[in-house]
């Protein structure tokens, strides 16, 4: 969710992983990540790659037919769904912004994280 970056503070990349982000140091959009987080392990598969060859975490939103390969923290979830998805996007947020003393710049409610 871009709300999910906005709100928190880091990058999100929705559609397709750039190559090679996470892995080459030449590239001008060069990322060195804490921790990866994907909606859907199998269309991101190649960022999972690249976060386990680089040693960052992946954490993983995964629905009953995901495979848990390379995955260090699973959410288990509906991550089909818009109204699911808004809402755990949410949950994160608010709970990242509450561990580092922030809660009260969470501004947008559940529903805001649902319309993109």
């Amino acid at each position: 969710s871009k709300l999910f970056g906005k709100v928190v503070g880091c990058k999100v990349f929705a559609g397709r992983y750039p190559p090679g982000i996470l892995t080459n140091p030449e590239l001008r959009n060069f990322i060195e990540a804490k921790v990866l987080v994907v909606t859907d392990p199998w269309p991101d598969r190649n960022a999972i790659k690249d976060a386990m060859r680089m040693g960052i975490p992946v954490v993983a939103l995964c629905d009953t037919n995901n495979q848990a390969n390379n995955i260090d923290l699973i959410i288990p979830c509906n991550n089909k769904g818009k109204k699911s998805l808004g809402t755990l996007f949410w949950v994160m947020a608010r709970e990242l912004l509450k561990h580092y003393g922030r809660e009260g710049d969470l501004t947008y409610q559940i529903d805001d994280f649902c319309e993109e």
